[in-house]
C-alpha cells in the first residue's frame, strides 16, 4: 500500500476530507446539534431566572454559570466516545486504508472537539458580554479554555483506561462533583481549575495574582495534554483490539 505522502495532492486532500467527515459525524453527529439547541434555551432561562429572584451573583459564578459549565459539559460528553464508537461510524476502514500514524488521527480528532469548543466558548463568552457582564471577550476566552482542554483529555484518558465511554462520564462526574464542593475554600487558589482571573482577592498584589493565574492556566494545558498523551500511549498498546 502506498503511504498517502507519496500520493497525490489530490488523493491526500480527497483522504484528508473524507476523514474529516467522518470525524465530524463520529465527534458530533445529531446529538451535536440537540446540545447546541440546550444551550440555546439553558442560556436565556439562567439571565431570566437571575433577574426575577433578585439574586446578585458574583463573575466567577456568572462565568462558571453562563461558560464554564456549558464549555465543560460540551467537551466531556464529546470526548467520552471519542475513541469507542469507532467502529459504529465506520471509521476504522478508513484509519486502516491511511497509512498514517493512527495517533495523529486520533490528536487531530481530538483537536476538533478543543476547536469546536472553543468557538461555542466565544458564542457564549460574546452572548455574556452583551447580555451579563462587561468582560474582554479574546482575554476571557484565553482563560476559560484551559480547564476545558484538561477535562476533555481527562475523559479521553479514562475513556482509554476503563474501556467505556459511559465509566469515564461517571467518573468525570464525580471530579466535578468533588470540585464543586471545594469551590467555597478554593475559589482563588492556584490549584482551583475554574481560577477566575477577574476575581482578585483584595489581600493579594496584582503581580502575584498574575503571576498564580499564568501558573494555573498553563498547568491545566498541560495536565490535559499529558492525558491525552497517557491516553494514546494505551491506545498504541491496544491497538490490535480494534482490528
Amino acid at each position: 500500500m502506498t503511504p498517502i505522502e507519496k500520493r497525490p495532492p489530490r488523493i491526500k486532500a480527497s483522504v484528508l476530507l473524507l476523514y474529516v467527515w467522518l470525524t465530524l459525524r463520529v465527534v458530533f453527529g445529531a446529538k451535536a446539534l440537540l446540545f447546541l439547541v440546550g444551550v440555546a434555551i439553558y442560556f436565556p432561562i439562567f439571565c431570566v431566572v437571575t433577574v426575577r429572584t433578585g439574586a446578585t451573583l458574583t463573575l466567577q459564578q456568572v462565568l462558571f454559570g453562563l461558560v464554564w459549565m456549558p464549555t465543560t459539559l460540551f467537551a466531556v460528553f464529546f470526548s467520552m466516545e471519542m475513541i469507542s464508537r469507532e467502529r459504529d461510524a465506520g471509521l476504522l476502514e478508513t484509519l486502516f486504508t491511511v497509512s498514517a500514524s493512527s495517533s495523529r488521527l486520533w490528536i487531530f480528532k481530538f483537536m476538533t472537539i478543543i476547536f469546536c469548543v472553543a468557538l461555542l466558548a466565544l458564542a457564549l463568552i460574546t452572548a455574556t458580554y452583551w447580555y451579563a457582564a462587561d468582560i474582554p471577550i479574546l482575554l476571557t476566552l484565553i482563560y476559560i479554555l484551559p480547564p476545558v482542554i484538561f477535562f476533555a483529555g481527562l475523559t479521553t484518558m479514562f475513556s482509554v483506561m476503563l474501556k467505556s465511554g459511559t465509566a469515564a462520564g461517571i467518573c468525570i462526574a464525580a471530579v466535578l462533583g468533588f470540585v464543586l464542593i471545594l469551590s467555597e475554600g478554593l475559589s482563588t487558589t492556584i490549584v482551583f481549575p475554574y481560577l477566575n482571573p477577574f476575581d482578585k482577592p483584595n489581600n493579594v498584589e496584582s503581580f502575584i495574582w498574575t503571576r498564580t493565574v499564568l501558573y494555573n492556566k498553563i498547568a491545566y494545558v498541560l495536565l490535559g495534554g499529558i492525558c491525552f498523551w497517557r491516553a494514546l500511549r494505551w491506545l498504541d498498546r491496544r491497538e490490535r483490539l480494534l482490528s
